[in-house]
């Protein structure tokens, strides 16, 4: 058995990414490059306090691009939505309390 896998589920490990709290916010994923596919199917779930989730737009994968980024209505969990920017991220702000679940997963299709 590995070092990571015997520190899994006990604290921050290698690999593993600690809830968002009010100071870290916002949590903004790396800008992804839409690229082979027009959908994307967010999972997410967030525990305590107050997690407001949206995506934003890019058409160079550098600069946001507000006028595309109003386009993104708010991401559901489990709930597709259209791509329609080349690049885009995904970003959630921790109000209220801090998190403690922040887990997010994105998942394309074509």
């Amino acid at each position: 058995m590995t070092a990571s896998r015997r520190r899994r589920g006990r604290g921050p490990g290698p690999g593993r990414i600690s809830p968002l709290t009010q100071a870290a916010s916002p949590l903004t994923s790396p800008w992804i490059d839409a690229t082979g596919f027009s959908q994307v199917v967010p999972g997410f779930k967030f525990t305590t306090g107050t997690s407001t989730a949206s995506i934003e737009a890019s058409i160079d994968g550098s600069t946001l691009d507000s006028d595309l980024t109003g386009l993104y209505s708010a991401p559901t969990s489990g709930t597709a939505f259209s791509v329609v920017s080349p690049f885009f991220r995904f970003k959630v702000v921790q109000t209220v309390a801090d998190a403690t679940v922040t887990k997010i997963v994105l998942t394309s299709r074509q």
